[in-house]
């Protein structure tokens, strides 16, 4: 029932020890009585009064009588026993044990010491137990208002605390911190800081050595943390890999510098966790109560900007926030929120590129681009938002949008420009997009409910989409071709390995990114560049399409070196269908 007796004991009020000992002495006539517990192994008296009732001077008894008292408590049972009381003769000193009501072990004893000639009578001990049993019921409801306090103190740090790592949570941070801002409030130099802290490559360890090992790291970091803070400071667990600090009362912004500083030194150095040496960084933000203040949500929001900012500018370091930072959060929400009304309202448009077969001169083709008709910015570069769509996942709607409005299209076009070789439309595929499980049977239905040709369908992939699980890549790749379509690999040459797909990956075609060719003219190391891969593309069986063709030249060049197709503002920037329609019509030829 107690978990910390002792401390029980402590905070029950001396009044309810006395409040026996005086009845007992009085109403049983007695020398002396008094109430006593075990203190760290000695016996404490809690109250000790005469005959009179009248207070004793002090609460000592006889080392004598002590010895006996908690043995007659340890045994639980009662004790008579010869008091040796000033040394003026053995007394009859009764020793009666209690304890609360609803817990069987032993507390302490109420003692009665009698005249040295009186014997104790039947009577005079159920006297006495009637007593202690008062005291056992006022113990016990002492007991359960503790324990309900007890209760109390245990879920509100339960509520308030992260399990894991014993650090305040989220919430005691965002009061503590709100706290803070109050005092910033009433005293203008009241200066404090927030930092936000996010571990590098939390994940890593995670997936490669287990989440045992990765909860161990976060208690770990815990740790260290702490000892790189002062007491008045709070660092905070906010969930995940995330650890927000309150510094309070700094004396200047750099204070807050040079914590970040002293973290990111501390967590420098490795750490043991289950046998395994584990080196970890942080990327932390920072903001101060000068720069930013007014809500919590606020202030963590900002510190959280400025720590991706350090994650972005290379990890294992701190970055403070500013209004600049701020402008553009707030720019990227509006943004973030336009796209999203966007995808509702479908405002998307699709741009077509022409494809130009380099050996006839006319157009085989289009890449379909996706442009946002903003109702009030009007065309939005693909740059501003593509990223955005990216990284909220927007991208799998506008994806789908794009991919059927494009093979719609060229369907339509198919027939009314009817050639021996139909019309291709390259769609991109975002790495989002290539994760779908069920990518094969969304675009199998597009294909089907739009009745373009399969094989006049180029998906067009990027080396990012395969990056990490080639052998997956493969599987999905081939799924993706059994429907009858192709597969490009666009702005090849860019990324690390790129020549290592062609012999791996089930693609039919490469694009040669336009940095590449935009320099042929000027540097003859790009020429040469191309040259090598056309040819391994040539010796592996793909076709090859140069993208950013903008001279005579290049195209010239590239026709001398056998480049299929060419792509770029020389034939024609991204048009819209209508214009796309005139000059199909004009059937041009370069």
């Amino acid at each position: 029932m107690l978990s910390d007796r002792q401390t029980f004991l402590d905070n029950v009020p001396r009044e309810s020890f006395e409040r026996v000992a005086r009845l007992a002495a009085s109403s049983l006539q007695a020398s002396l009585a008094f109430v006593c517990t075990v203190r760290d192994g000695r016996v404490a008296v809690r109250g000790k009064f005469d005959t009179t009732g009248t207070p004793a001077a002090d609460d000592e008894i006889a080392e004598l009588d002590r010895v006996r008292v908690a043995d007659a408590i340890a045994s639980g049972r009662v004790a008579l026993i010869h008091s040796e009381r000033g040394g003026s003769g053995a007394s009859p000193l009764i020793v009666v044990p209690f304890s609360a009501e609803q817990d069987s072990a032993v507390l302490g004893a109420l003692c009665v010491v009698g005249a040295t000639e009186r014997d104790w009578s039947d009577r005079d001990v159920a006297a006495i137990a009637g007593l202690v049993e008062t005291l056992s019921s006022e113990l016990t409801l002492h007991s359960t208002i503790y324990d309900r306090k007890e209760e109390e103190v245990k879920l509100r740090h339960t509520t308030l605390h992260d399990p894991l790592t014993e650090l305040p949570n989220r919430t005691l941070f965002m009061q503590r911190t709100d706290q803070a801002i109050a005092r910033a409030k009433r005293y203008p130099d009241h200066l404090f800081a927030i930092l936000f802290l996010d571990l590098d490559r939390f994940k890593v360890v995670n997936d490669s050595l287990g989440h045992q090992v990765g909860d161990e790291l976060l208690v770990a970091v815990a740790r260290r943390l702490e000892k790189c803070l002062r007491t008045e400071d709070t660092v905070a667990r906010l969930g995940g890999d995330e650890f927000g600090i309150l510094l309070d009362r700094i004396r200047v912004v750099a204070d807050a510098a040079r914590v970040a500083q002293r973290i990111l030194m501390s967590l420098a150095e490795p750490v043991n966790l289950s046998g395994y040496e584990v080196y970890t960084s942080a990327s932390i933000g920072i903001v101060d109560s000068a720069t930013a203040h007014g809500i919590p949500e606020y202030m963590i929001r900002s510190a959280d900007m400025a720590m991706y900012r350090a994650k972005g500018a290379g990890k294992a370091r701190y970055e403070m926030f500013d209004r600049a930072m701020h402008a553009d959060a707030l720019a990227r929400l509006q943004l973030e929120t336009d796209l999203r009304h966007a995808v509702q309202r479908e405002e998307f448009i699709a741009h077509y590129q022409p494809v130009v077969s380099l050996e006839t001169g006319q157009i085989a083709g289009f890449e379909a681009l996706i442009r946002w008709k903003h109702p009030e910015r009007g065309l939005v570069p693909p740059n501003d938002f593509i990223p955005m769509a990216e990284e909220t996942g927007m991208i799998l709607p506008m994806g789908q949008w794009i991919m059927r409005e494009a093979c719609r299209q060229v369907s339509a076009w198919q027939q009314t420009f009817r050639r021996a070789e139909p019309l291709a439309i390259g769609v991109n595929l975002s790495v989002k997009q290539f994760a779908q499980p069920d990518l094969k049977q969304l675009i199998a239905d597009i294909v089907e409910t739009t009745g373009v040709h399969p094989n006049s369908l180029k998906l067009e992939i990027t080396e990012s989409v395969i990056v990490g699980n080639t052998d997956h890549a493969i599987t999905v790749l081939e799924g993706l071709k059994s429907i009858g379509l192709e597969i490009y690999m666009d702005d090849f040459g860019t990324g690390y390995s790129s020549l290592s797909y062609l012999t791996h990956l089930p693609i039919d075609c490469i694009k040669i990114d336009r940095s590449f060719v935009s320099q042929m003219e000027t540097k003859d190391r790009h020429f040469q560049l191309v040259r090598t891969i056309l040819t391994l593309a040539r010796s592996v069986n793909l076709r090859s399409v140069a993208e950013g063709v903008e001279s005579t030249p290049q195209l010239l060049a590239l026709r001398k070196l056998g480049c299929e197709f060419g792509q770029g503002y020389l034939f024609s920037r991204p048009l819209p269908p209508a214009e796309i329609e005139e000059l199909l019509a004009r059937n041009p030829s370069w």
